[in-house]
């Protein structure tokens, strides 16, 4: 009795979830091929809803009572009527009419966005597209297949006070909301950065290592589009500003000539001398 009260005193002082006479188990960990199981990730999603289009994402930030709506209402009612109160509803009408500016179309010609952080969340030729906005100090980018809502990319800056100083503060705060720590994927082959990822029956997470520019990304995907992504995506991505194959085989290697160069002359043949 008394060595089974001491195992378990040690299990508990060790944060071992389970014990046996033979050793310890520890918790089960997230099978490293898949993300790590989560709670629902619903709520993270807001209002948002997959498989919306630009029109009805537009509709749901921009129209009255909408997300932009509320953001300035907040500050209309605490404002004076006047000039005050003008200058931000005039602000309201800018924010609204950039947001739905803002659509880029990756169709044939490259786009600003083949030099920034998100160039991997997209293929070009194969009906995608994207939105951006700027709320509450977080970029956030809709990704569209089909004009299909599918993926959101949030920019988020790292703080003390606000996610976490660290990816590491980040990671494990969502680790404690999620259930569950997720599964870790070092930056290699498969993925750029480090990144930690969990899911639920409808929604993936990735959650991106980019402190070394002070922010991390919160990538949320529809999990039905993630699995017909190849079929969507027909049209292989090339890139635009590889050097063209033909000139690549002449300036490769080591044994390169000027085609346009002078040939060079033999030496004349020495001259018989004189007896």
């Amino acid at each position: 009795m008394k060595r089974a009260l001491l195992v378990t005193s040690m299990a508990i002082a060790l944060g071992f979830s389970a014990y046996s006479e033979t050793g310890f188990a520890a918790p089960p960990k997230p099978s490293s091929a898949e993300p790590a199981p989560a709670n629902s990730l619903g709520p993270r999603l807001e209002q948002h809803k997959w498989g919306m289009t630009q029109s009805e994402l537009t509709r749901l930030y921009t129209e009255p009572n909408g997300i932009l709506w509320k953001d300035y209402d907040e500050r209309l009612a605490k404002s004076r009527v006047g000039p005050d109160m003008t200058a931000i509803e005039n602000e309201r009408e800018a924010a609204k009419a950039a947001f739905q500016r803002s659509v880029v179309d990756f169709k044939d010609t490259p786009t600003g966005y083949d030099a920034t952080a998100i160039r991997a969340e997209y293929t070009y030729r194969n009906h995608e597209s994207v939105m951006s906005l700027q709320r509450k100090g977080v970029k956030r980018f809709f990704f569209f297949i089909n004009d299909r809502l599918w993926k959101m990319y949030d920019e988020v800056q790292l703080s003390p006070n606000g996610i976490g100083a660290t990816f590491k503060d980040v990671s494990a705060k969502l680790a404690t909301e999620l259930g569950a720590p997720g599964r870790v994927r070092p930056a290699g082959k498969d993925v750029s950065v480090t990144t930690v990822d969990w899911s639920d029956a409808s929604t993936h997470l990735r959650l991106l290592d980019r402190s070394s520019e002070g922010l991390v990304a919160f990538v949320y995907e529809d999990n039905a589009t993630l699995a017909k992504l190849p079929a969507l995506r027909t049209n292989k991505d090339t890139d635009k500003f590889a050097m063209d194959p033909t000139v690549t085989s002449v300036t490769s290697g080591t044994n390169r000539t000027d085609p346009n160069a002078a040939r060079e002359q033999p030496a004349p043949a020495p001259k018989p001398k004189k007896k």
